[in-house]
């Protein structure tokens, strides 16, 4: 919200916004007349709703920004080329339907693999055979290392070609709307021809693996990470960028088993310029670089979906093991007093700054490799709670839905088939024991029912056993005695 004050004859709309840093800093904007104050009011807060907390630029400026859009989308040239069309896609509809990760990746795939190798085809003559033998030819180019990383030596995978896939197909849907493409054309990625892509189901620990983990893992935050993913279904960027006033954990609650947390935010690492391109856009708290010149920022933003906003209830154990965890915490903050950075985080580092990600998964890796625990990764632990809540729930997808925060409920199902084909191995097992191995025992009764002794079912089971020939001289030889 902005305020307006007056000052002599002036009068200035104050409000707050997020510099580059996420420090919070206060905008005086000075005008003439309580009229235009009130205007500019109303802009700022129009502009902060749509684009967050952000510096409002004036009024002159943003219209400028529309007009040179409008413009560039009314320049529909027939001979514009993939390349050229796409950036026009990125800054109209990537800036206002993309997240800053999405951005990035998105980004970043058009620069590697479609610019450089289709980014000259005219955008009226792409046609779905065309498409298809370009997705089948990415097979063989090389992957593009990730920026830090070593190439892999691996070429692009199916399940890449996929997105690449989907960007063509969401940018050549745009073109027909905004008429650079017929309107009476179909989209030709529509019926494009995809390489198949491998189904790998994830290794997934029993729950007696489990645990053994959770009594083996002396690391503290390792631990609770662990215990959150599985009681909670949550995903790692849910779980380090927790804080503590969505943790309700107070004596009252957990007595009468009301303890819970809200989830409604994710720490992830995001690109510096996708974010400030977007205008911070779905970013709450961007953290302290710790390097100069870094690229990247540490940031905790919303989560990527509705339904990824959600409140879970704790188990008993769990909301006491947080608590004990609180109260450590908060002894090492009084311990090192102005030395804590305190940005009241859940998983926090000893200094009390974030945990990225990665520093969870290569503890959760060394944990299994010291103690011979089959390797899965840290995200099998929320495949695991969705499965052993479906068991326990027999089957109540809504309820594990709610707690997974899956926005479609056959990524639920799809876990539940997994636990169906186990449970109908058990269900052969126990047909066995129950019909099949009592078989022998319906014979023997038979017998016994009929009056006919061993030696006779022995003999009933050898004229069985003879062929028809056999069994036909053997008749004549009988009658004619």
């Amino acid at each position: 919200m902005a305020t307006i004050k007056q000052r002599k004859s002036t009068f200035s709309v104050i409000y707050w916004y997020l510099d580059n840093t996420g420090k919070r800093k206060q905008k005086w904007d000075t005008l003439e007349t309580r009229k235009e104050a009130k205007q500019r009011k109303a802009f700022v807060e129009y502009y902060q709703e749509k684009y967050g907390y952000v510096l409002v630029p004036l009024e002159e400026q943003f219209a400028r920004q529309i007009e040179d859009s409008k413009k560039e989308l009314e320049v529909v040239d027939e001979e514009i080329t993939l390349r050229d069309f796409l950036k026009i896609f990125v800054n109209l509809y990537g800036t206002s339907k993309w997240s800053p990760s999405t951005f990035s990746s998105k980004v970043s795939s058009i620069e590697n693999y479609i610019n450089p190798i289709i980014g000259d085809w005219k955008l009226n003559e792409i046609t779905t055979k065309s498409l298809s033998k370009y997705y089948n030819d990415l097979l063989s180019v090389p992957e593009v290392p990730r920026s830090n990383r070593k190439a892999t030596g691996r070429c692009v995978q199916p399940a890449n070609i996929k997105k690449i896939h989907d960007i063509i197909r969401c940018a050549l849907n745009q073109a027909i709307r905004w008429e650079y493409i017929d309107t009476s054309k179909r989209n030709p990625a529509s019926l494009a021809t995809l390489p198949k892509v491998p189904k790998v189901r994830r290794k997934v620990w029993s729950i007696q693996t489990f645990r053994q983990a959770v009594q083996a893992a002396e690391d503290d935050l390792l631990s609770i990470c662990m215990h959150l993913a599985f009681s909670c279904s949550m995903r790692i960027g849910e779980i380090t960028g927790l804080t503590w006033e969505d943790v309700i954990i107070d004596e009252e609650s957990i007595a009468t088993d009301n303890a819970r947390v809200i989830i409604n935010k994710e720490l992830s690492r995001v690109n510096a310029a996708a974010m400030q391109k977007l205008k911070e856009k779905d970013i709450i708290k961007i953290f302290p670089t710790q390097k100069p010149h870094c690229t990247t920022r540490l940031v905790l933003k919303t989560p990527k979906t509705e339904t990824s906003n959600r409140t879970v209830w704790l188990p008993r154990t769990v909301a006491q093991l947080l608590v004990q965890y609180k109260k450590d915490q908060q002894e090492l903050k009084e311990f090192l007093g102005s030395a804590y950075n305190d940005y009241n985080l859940v998983i926090a580092l000893e200094n009390g700054n974030p945990v990225e990600s990665r520093i969870v998964r290569d503890r959760f890796q060394k944990l299994c490799e010291e103690n011979d625990f089959e390797i899965v990764v840290f995200h099998s632990l929320r495949h695991l709670s969705t499965g052993y809540k479906l068991k326990m729930t027999n089957g109540d997808v809504k309820s594990v839905q709610g707690d997974t925060g899956h926005a479609e409920a056959e990524m639920v199902t799809d876990v539940y088939s997994k636990i169906i084909d186990e449970d109908r191995r058990f269900n052969a097992q126990k047909m066995d024991k129950e019909f099949y191995s009592t078989l022998d025992e319906d014979t023997s009764n038979q017998q016994q029912d009929t009056g006919i002794s061993d030696s006779d079912m022995e003999l009933l089971k050898l004229l069985k056993s003879l062929s028809p020939e056999m069994k036909e001289q053997l008749l004549k030889q009988t009658l004619n005695k």
